[in-house]
């Protein structure tokens, strides 16, 4: 009798153990879930929460949405709502580690006139992406067989990401985005006969990736993403000045770590900023209030904050150097092209003046115009 109840304490022992390894299993199988893939996708379905919807969609964090959702409509028009064929919207999103998954559909026909004025935003809308380079990114029009209608495109298997409107006739517009779901099996809603003829294999790690669109063999392309320089852009004055769009004009070239982040204490000077195909340049001349004028020496001296060295010798002020000639590679440039790069902050501490300065490959032209920034030996610019 003992041993039998001894034997039945032991089995349940057993069970317990065996029920409680399951349960710890499970609950580090979710919490990777969890972590990895965002937990289960966050579905909604009906027109009547369409703009609410799109409205998360445009303010999630950055990286959580890496579009602006330049072809859909801020507003399904009330014409819409007339029509024998009725709005229909759905929306997929997980947040998964890392990269956003995505799907979104929009399928609206509109009255005469609603579609019309659809056509030309569509035809008319564009990116501009930085004040500092004025040229312009356009949905791109294809016509081709690739597609079973015509299409506005905003991202062309750039990021494992598609973006398009479809013109369908009948004043009926497809809306589409995807992101990372890169089999037709995967899509829940659109339907396959709106996707391009090489969905699947555009999307492959080889030809879907991030940065194929710097690829000039590659057919990749995302209107959202700065384009490779090309061109001449220039600007003039204080009120221009700012950093962020400075950065992303030399993007992979130079932080301007040396520049200012904000000129808001600057009491009077001067800005100028010339960038060309192979060459550019940036100069800041800025006075400052005493106290100003040493808290910013003060960041200039600090190592860790503007990595520079100072130099009493080389030009006609005392400076702090960043870069006095190096060759720095461009990594965003798929060539991975060179670039000759001076930078610095000359010191007028009589009158509590910084003059900043930033040469790419300079030219002589770009020497002349900043002759007065430039080191007593012009011959290392050669």
């Amino acid at each position: 009798m003992l041993e039998k109840k001894g034997f039945k304490i032991a089995i349940g022992i057993l069970a317990g153990l065996v029920v409680g390894a399951i349960t710890v299993i499970a609950a580090i199988y979710i919490l990777i879930l969890v972590i990895f893939f965002g937990g289960p996708p966050k579905v909604t379905k009906g027109i009547e929460k369409y703009e609410q919807t799109m409205k998360e969609n445009t303010t999630r964090e950055y990286g959580k949405a890496r579009t602006e959702f330049l072809t859909f409509p801020n507003k399904v028009p009330e014409s819409a709502f007339e029509q024998e064929s009725k709005p229909v919207f759905y929306n997929s999103f997980q947040d998964t580690w890392d990269d956003p998954t995505y799907e979104v559909y929009l399928k609206c026909q509109y009255s005469d006139e609603d579609y019309q004025s659809e056509i030309e935003r569509l035809s008319q809308s564009s990116q501009t992406y930085t004040k500092y380079d004025d040229r312009e990114k356009k949905l791109i029009y294809d016509n081709s067989d690739r597609f079973a209608h015509p299409v506005y495109i905003a991202i062309d298997h750039n990021d494992y990401s598609y973006e398009y409107a479809m013109d369908l006739g009948d004043n009926s517009i497809a809306y589409i985005y995807v992101a990372y779901k890169t089999s037709e099996k995967s899509l829940k809603k659109i339907p396959k006969e709106y996707l391009p003829t090489d969905y699947e294999e555009s999307l492959t790690l080889e030809n879907g990736g991030y940065s194929n669109y710097l690829d000039e063999k590659s057919t990749a392309y995302n209107i959202y993403q700065p384009p490779m320089y090309k061109g001449h852009s220039v600007s003039y004055g204080l009120k221009s000045y700012n950093k962020v769009e400075l950065e992303n004009a030399f993007a992979g070239i130079s932080g301007l770590l040396v520049f200012p982040k904000d000129i808001s204490s600057v009491k009077d000077g001067y800005f100028k900023y010339s960038r060309d195909d192979d060459s550019g340049y940036v100069t800041l001349e800025a006075e400052y209030s005493e106290d100003d004028y040493k808290a910013e020496e003060a960041r200039l001296k600090d190592k860790e904050i503007s990595y520079t060295t100072f130099d009493a010798d080389t030009y006609e002020y005392p400076a702090y150097v960043l870069f006095d000639g190096e060759e720095v590679t461009n990594f965003e440039d798929p060539s991975e092209s060179t670039n000759k790069v001076f930078e610095y902050a000359l010191m007028d501490s009589q009158n509590n003046r910084i003059s900043y300065v930033l040469l790419i490959n300079p030219t002589a032209r770009d020497l002349r115009e900043n002759d007065k920034y430039l080191a007593v030996d012009r011959s290392i610019y050669q």
